[in-house]
């Protein structure tokens, strides 16, 4: 399948390059608008943590839209510099945590790496994945704190990749930004039956050779009602009744599920 395909729906998109002292852009930072209401609060951090960049050149992307897999796309297309972090919309961290994730990145030489992020939905479990079986995927569910955690799929929700691991996948070297900018978006995103987007990406880079991990000194809050970290997650582990893991792979023997809160799975969970 290529991965230079056309774009099917509209996105609004604000750029921003901050160049500092350099004439030359590091990366990408690209923030996926879905709720106007909360990009405020992800500006405001962003002008926190771009502080710690200086005399670095960043470039800001803002695409504001409802398809996640075009808006990501479109952020590639997009993109300037030698790597692209992913930020959605309701997610919040703490200053410092970009250029920390940025650094870790060119410390270890990491193709794919996260920070730490959970569901917004109950079960509030960790968007850390371990595949088990042709199609099904569980959540890690242990770690050790501050430990950087190989996976086989994570969110995409603050995910930083190279250009590397894009043209793993791609098979060739990314166009440049001028010829991409002209082209068709890129379709490096896209979902696939009762797998995410964000899943689906995942496969793509372990299939092209690209290792995942994920940060987990790097916690990152998840808004709903209120903001999901890993305190909610352990206390709701510490609450949850014995029998639930089992009924969960007995749900997934069953129907195959790659989504814990499926309405069937809900329904006999929780009623």
């Amino acid at each position: 399948m290529s991965n230079y395909l056309p774009s099917v729906a509209p996105t609004t998109v604000l750029e921003v390059i901050d160049s500092g002292d350099s004439p030359s852009v590091w990366g990408t930072v690209a923030v996926m608008v879905r709720d106007s209401l909360k990009t405020p609060m992800v500006t405001s951090l962003l002008h926190s943590n771009f502080k710690y960049f200086a005399p670095r050149g960043i470039h800001r992307l803002f695409i504001q839209g409802s398809i996640l897999t075009i808006q990501r796309n479109e952020a590639i297309q997009r993109m300037r510099g030698d790597w692209i972090l992913f930020i959605d919309d309701d997610m919040v961290w703490d200053s410092g945590d970009i250029a920390r994730l940025v650094q870790k990145r060119d410390e270890l030489d990491l193709d794919a790496i996260s920070g730490l992020c959970f569901r917004r939905t109950r079960p509030h479990q960790p968007t850390l994945y371990r595949k088990s079986g042709k199609d099904a995927y569980v959540h890690i569910e242990k770690w050790e704190d501050g430990e950087l955690l190989k996976v086989d799929a994570t969110g995409c929700a603050f995910l930083l990749l190279t250009v590397r691991a894009l043209e793993k996948i791609a098979g060739g070297p990314m166009p440049p930004f001028e010829d991409r900018e002209k082209g068709p978006p890129p379709n490096f995103f896209r979902w696939e039956g009762l797998k995410g987007e964000d899943i689906r990406f995942c496969e793509d880079l372990v299939e092209a050779g690209v290792d995942i991990y994920v940060d987990t000194s790097i916690k990152v809050g998840h808004i709903c009602e209120a903001i999901i970290t890993e305190r909610d997650f352990f206390r709701e582990t510490a609450e949850r009744p014995p029998a639930l893991e089992k009924t969960v792979r007995k749900m997934y023997r069953k129907h195959g599920q790659l989504i814990l809160t499926a309405r069937e799975a809900k329904k006999k969970l929780y009623g």
